[in-house]
């Protein structure tokens, strides 16, 4: 193992059969070095090989769990012999025992669920295991606290998700787009285009069972559960070139009917496209719907969520519609709406009820209307993208922010969700958020915070976006040279080597007349939370359990998951369409969090409560089906998801 060279990459193997792992490394511009292990094969070295021989298609098992008994101490394998994208090792597992002269047990657990378990095995050999000689149990668990998900082994628990059959669900699958974002910002953090499905859900034709609006399609229930598509005449199939990015059914007119109110978004848009206008379709009865073109204001915004509720007490559902972004011109505020509903037609009354929402505006993601003060109407919470969360209280003729007497402690991030219900049944409103969570590329902290500058840097007319670090008091570029001066052209002529790029600042690098005009968000958390209300219209935030911030939180239900009359969460989402050198957020497989009924949760993992959302979601929903409530879950690019709850 002396030699010299510039080695690249390695794999393992007992190429000689000795019970020994023997190495390859991989040289550059030299042969590749085969070394022998020559480890002497004694007592106190004893091993056990195994080789998988799984059913058509998967031969060699992959994703199988292995399970190793001996010598008072237990091992554990999952069986994926690929290292990086090219490089595979042996695809027998080997077990080192050390001075273990006999194996008690090894449990296979197959990726199907099938099981076997083999006990007092010899040491100092091969065993193959067959995957025709497993046993399979519909009923599974994680028998191992680490093991990943799919990996199951047989029980009797009640899981209360089951996947929901494909008969019983809406079959619908979403297109995603196929522009690219970076060809407009290559300095973006994540594709702003990859948005959708938006998820709806009620009663559009009046028998007692809910439908499904989702991603430009409308699904009609039947009375045995299964769902059919109303395509015929609907009016969203002439609207087809609009991007749905948000749904909602409420009562425009007031006819005891659910109408649609649809939110039209779109980063690669021109910022005045025609394309950007929500629309409003009118229920006519029996789910026949028709577009109301006169019943909006021009609303040429990229929006995505909607939140209804009466903000002027006259008996008629008003509307709050969040701006998502500026297209192209990310990170710049965008307006939102406050829309008041005249007996059917809506009138802008931002400017005059929260002008705040219109200079600076902000990147709203969620909105819920709550009356967290208890004095009867309904105020507004609004969460967002390089925000905090704002509050807003309805004083009856205006909606004044009072976020910054509201003593919560700083909550900068990077909001995607709201929830509100009462969780600790003292009659009082609490909020739930979903935030990026705390598994991601990108962390802040009070000492280190995580921001951005924003500004046509270079005088191209495009918005360049510079991604931030503080460092001890100082804010450092998080980007390379490479990146940024491809992008900013004048960094690369002013920094030709890396050494003096990399102590540079953000002041050293601009300078102070163009940090001024610059856009510039900082971060304080990327933690989901749990906002308790203290009954004096003010909130104590707690952060969610550690397996709620594995992912980003873009969906919440709050429901009464197990019948115990404890409200429960339903939390999902990942972010698969991060910037090129930025890994995706997908370790998300969605998440049962149980309520006490106090405002604590407890996390309920994947293999015990069945609920496996592990696509790219961005919305959750709660429907009513004869077999009971169900949970729909929107992936962008991908299937509908279906659970049914399954209480005892």
């Amino acid at each position: 193992m002396g030699q010299p060279g510039f080695s690249y990459g390695a794999a393992y193997g007992d190429l000689d059969n000795d019970g020994t792992l023997d190495l390859v490394v991989n040289n550059i511009d030299a042969p590749a070095s085969i070394y022998r292990n020559v480890q002497p094969s004694d007592e106190a070295h004893r091993y056990l090989e195994i080789k998988l021989e799984g059913e058509s298609p998967n031969t060699r098992g992959i994703g199988a769990t292995l399970i190793l008994t001996a010598g008072g101490q237990r091992q554990y394998l999952y069986h994926s012999p690929y290292r990086g994208y090219m490089s595979t090792m042996d695809d027998r597992e080997h077990f080192g025992l050390g001075h273990a002269g006999r194996v008690d047990s090894l449990e296979v657990i197959w990726p199907n669920g099938s099981h076997q378990m083999l006990t007092d095995l010899g040491v100092d050999r091969m065993v193959t295991v067959r995957q025709s000689d497993a046993k399979h149990v519909s009923g599974v668990r994680c028998r191992v606290s680490s093991c990943h998900p799919g990996h199951l082994a047989p029980d009797t628990v009640h899981r209360a998700f089951q996947r929901t059959d494909a008969h019983h669900a809406p079959t619908y699958r979403h297109q995603a787009g196929t522009f690219v974002d970076y060809s407009v910002q290559p300095l973006l953090p994540y594709m702003l285009s990859r948005h959708g499905p938006p998820l709806a859900v009620g009663d559009v034709n009046g028998d007692g069972l809910d439908d499904v609006f989702i991603g430009g399609k409308l699904f009609i229930q039947r009375n045995d559960g299964s769902f059919v598509e109303s395509a015929q005449g609907q009016p969203w199939l002439s609207d087809k070139a609009y991007e749905d990015w948000g749904a909602l059914f409420f009562d425009a007119n007031g006819d005891g009917r659910p109408d649609l109110y649809v939110s039209s978004g779109g980063y690669q848009l021109s910022p005045i496209s025609r394309l950007l206008q929500d629309r409003l379709y009118i229920n006519r009865g029996g789910g026949r719907f028709v577009r109301d073109s006169a019943a909006l204001p021009q609303m040429l915004t990229s929006t995505a969520s909607i939140a209804a509720g009466d903000f002027n007490g006259d008996g008629k559902v008003d509307l709050f519609v969040g701006g998502r972004l500026a297209p192209r011109n990310y990170p710049y505020p965008t307006r939102s709406y406050l829309l008041r509903n005249d007996g059917g037609r809506f009138t802008d009354v931002t400017e005059e009820w929260a002008p705040e929402l219109v200079h600076p505006g902000g990147m709203i993601t969620a909105a819920v209307w709550i009356d967290f003060d208890g004095d009867g109407r309904p105020d507004l919470v609004t969460a967002g993208e390089w925000m905090p969360l704002q509050f807003y209280h309805n004083e009856g003729t205006r909606l004044r922010n009072v976020t910054a007497s509201m003593g919560l402690p700083p909550l900068r991030g990077w909001w995607y969700s709201l929830a509100t219900r009462d969780f600790n049944k003292d009659g009082h409103p609490d909020l739930v958020a979903g935030n990026l969570g705390l598994n991601y590329s990108y962390t802040t902290s009070q000492q280190s915070t995580f921001g951005v500058y924003a500004l046509d840097f270079i005088g191209n007319r495009t918005t360049d976006i510079v991604l931030t670090q503080t460092l001890d008091g100082t804010e450092y570029p998080l980007s390379g040279l490479v990146p940024l001066g491809r992008e900013i052209y004048p960094l690369a002529l002013r920094f030709p080597n890396y050494a003096a790029f990399s102590i540079a600042s953000i002041p050293q690098l601009f300078g102070a007349s163009q940090l001024r005009t610059a856009i510039h968000y900082q971060t304080d958390t990327f933690a989901s939370v749990y906002l308790q209300n203290k009954g004096d219209g003010t909130f104590s935030v707690v952060p969610l359990p550690n397996l709620a911030q594995i992912s980003p939180i873009r969906g919440i239900i709050a429901d009464d998951v197990d019948g115990d009359g404890n409200l429960d969460l339903i939390v999902a989402g990942n972010l698969y369409d991060a910037e090129p050198n930025t890994p995706r957020a997908d370790a998300g497989n969605g998440l049962w969090l149980k309520g006490d009924g106090h405002g604590h949760f407890t996390p309920v993992p994947t293999a015990e409560s069945g609920l496996l959302a592990s696509g790219d979601v961005t919305g959750l929903a709660l429907i009513k089906t004869p077999a009971g409530n169900a949970v729909l879950v929107a992936n962008n690019g991908d299937s509908l998801q279906a659970f049914t709850i399954a209480r005892r």
